[in-house]
């Protein structure tokens, strides 16, 4: 049955490294998806599943998105201030039942309006799921390990995915949409795991039999959902690219330094820091405080609180936001990984 609990999925715009404006879509509940990535900076996932499900009414998300696109035409005009509207969020968007239907929907009520996919390619064994997602402008599936071993490792998957699977979809998805849709190609590459020239030279066999559009290598820029991970450094990016540049486009935009108050996990951890720090706060305090507009606090907002992370009050007439005890244990945990 769906989930009838109201969504709040509609977050940002957030400014993206490789998207730019970008405006994100979440249609699990936190923290849900198929895999359970070691460098996940949303933390440890809850439920871990493959199994789809309506998890938010669609009808309802459309329906937020509506609303924010019209706020947003007001300033921006008919392009809405954005490059990309991503979906994305707090778990593997394909879990959603109607992920199709969302997608088609967008496309057909907005065409001027350009989507992404950003997916870990759990489900693209399904051509259901493949069929669905070829609807996007842009498809990014992820693929970090260059075997079982380093896939197992590094993603921890539902029993039902594996390695097999998902670059046996990544590959048909290609294979079918190639000139129609798009396609990097994203690599997460983790210290001692997946690093190893070895591991490069399979990379680079793979980036050959996929043929993607570019391969983009991603590295950990903040704690993950494991303690102890490092980022890789500076020459292991560089010896990536110059043995998979021969038969594939790389690039390597988390290189770049991210701009403050930009990133969905960042600002929300600033945002969860200032509720412990201050007390109960209005949105309006938050907002001047994080330098961020009203609008876009309101998104934060209501995804924490989603989440079980912050809880709403009143004194008198005035509505205000507070720390729950999950939410500090997610700080804690969060710091004691640093």
């Amino acid at each position: 049955m769906p989930c009838r609990k109201k969504p709040l999925c509609v977050f940002g715009p957030v400014d993206s490294r490789r998207l730019g404006r970008s405006l994100g879509i979440n249609l699990v509940p936190f923290k849900t998806c198929s895999m359970n990535c070691i460098y996940c900076e949303c933390g440890e996932t809850t439920f871990l599943t493959a199994e789809r499900k309506e998890f938010f009414p669609a009808e309802e998300v459309l329906g937020e998105l509506a609303k924010v696109l019209e706020e947003r035409k007001l300033s921006f005009g008919e392009d809405f201030g954005l490059d990309f509207v991503t979906f994305s969020g707090l778990g593997e968007p394909t879990l959603h039942s109607r992920f199709g239907e969302i997608l088609r929907r967008i496309r057909e009520e907005y065409p001027m309006l350009k989507t992404c996919l950003l997916t870990n390619a759990s489900l693209f064994s399904d051509p259901v799921v493949r069929k669905e997602a070829a609807q996007a402008h842009l498809v990014i599936p992820s693929l970090d390990g260059s075997d079982e071993e380093e896939f197992c490792k590094i993603n921890r998957p539902e029993k039902s995915v594996t390695f097999q699977k998902v670059l046996e979809g990544i590959t048909s998805f290609r294979r079918e949409t190639e000139g129609l849709v798009k396609m990097f190609l994203e690599v997460f590459l983790v210290p001692g795991i997946n690093d190893s020239p070895s591991s490069a030279e399979r990379f680079r066999c793979l980036a050959e039999k996929i043929r993607p559009d570019a391969v983009q290598l991603n590295f950990l820029d903040r704690p993950g959902a494991v303690s102890g991970l490092a980022p890789v450094p500076e020459e292991t990016l560089e010896r990536f690219s110059s043995v998979i540049s021969p038969s594939c486009p790389v690039e390597i935009p988390g290189r770049k330094k991210r701009d403050p108050g930009t990133n969905f996990a960042e600002v929300e951890f600033s945002l969860l820091n200032l509720l412990r720090k201050n007390g109960p706060c209005d949105a309006e305090k938050i907002s001047a405080d994080l330098l961020l507009p009203g609008p876009e606090i309101q998104r934060h907002l209501g995804m924490l609180c989603s989440a079980g992370f912050a809880r709403t009050g009143r004194k008198g007439q005035a509505l205000f936001y507070v720390l729950t005890d999950a939410g500090a244990k997610f700080l804690r945990e969060k710091e004691g990984s640093c």
